[in-house]
């Protein structure tokens, strides 16, 4: 399929997006992703899991696998505040995360990390989702982000949050500012995988906004240039 919309290109990273992708045995994992890899064209493999399923054994594999091509591990945190992980029933600590990145380092050094935050879960001002960001990428060695907006989807908890005024939803005007405002605290050559996203239509209840994604981007963009910042400007200034 993707050959056919691009046919130039003939390298392909295998994406194990969905759900959490190292919740099995190793022997199960390893079934799947050489199944995938072996495709004509596979160069690397990025896998989404969390910092709670990743036995010893299965990060043998994933050097393993980095010594034969790229290999990126992406890694849910969403937030660096327990009450916060506790509140969405994220079950498990910040520090699990920490650590897990450490035992990453030390078992697999080859493999790329990047780490997910969620932007407007509830209770969370504006300055601590700047400072998920900073601890995040700050605190802990990892080569790349991703920048996400709370969705808020039909037949989940929040959703009767919301209707009984226990959820407030982000503005498009406030995402952008938070956005812009964490940005400019990244290191400059940290890859930035994602900076907003959408939801399916049919099962979305808000923000709305969030739908029109290139009106999103745009508008960081404008908000960036008003500013006449950049990524990392921030860390720059105080150097």
């Amino acid at each position: 399929f993707m050959h056919r919309k691009w046919p130039e290109v003939n390298k392909y990273l295998v994406y194990f997006q969905n759900f959490t992708n190292t919740h099995d045995k190793v022997e199960v994992i390893r079934e799947r992703y050489e199944q995938a890899i072996n495709e004509s064209g596979v160069v690397g493999i990025n896998i989404g899991t969390r910092p709670d399923c990743l036995p010893d054994e299965t990060l043998a594999y994933l050097a393993e696998l980095s010594d034969r091509m790229h290999v990126t591990l992406e890694l849910g945190l969403q937030t660096t505040y327990e009450k916060t992980s506790a509140l969405i029933n994220r079950a498990h600590s910040y520090q699990l995360y920490v650590d897990t990145v450490k035992r990453v380092r030390e078992l697999a050094p080859k493999v790329e990390i990047v780490s997910h935050l969620i932007n407007g879960l509830p209770g969370e001002t504006h300055e601590m989702m700047v400072e998920n960001v900073r601890r995040c990428v700050t605190d802990n060695d990892i080569n790349g982000i991703k920048l996400h907006l709370l969705h808020l989807m039909t037949n989940t908890r929040m959703q009767r949050d919301y209707h009984e005024g226990r959820l407030q939803l982000l503005s498009q005007e406030e995402y952008v500012s938070i956005i812009c405002d964490q940005l400019e605290i990244i290191p400059k050559d940290m890859v930035i995988h994602r900076i907003t996203g959408d939801a399916p239509r049919d099962m979305l209840i808000g923000p709305m906004w969030s739908l029109n994604k290139w009106e999103v981007l745009n508008a960081i963009d404008q908000e960036m240039e008003r500013r006449d910042s950049w990524q990392g400007c921030k860390l720059e200034v105080a150097q």
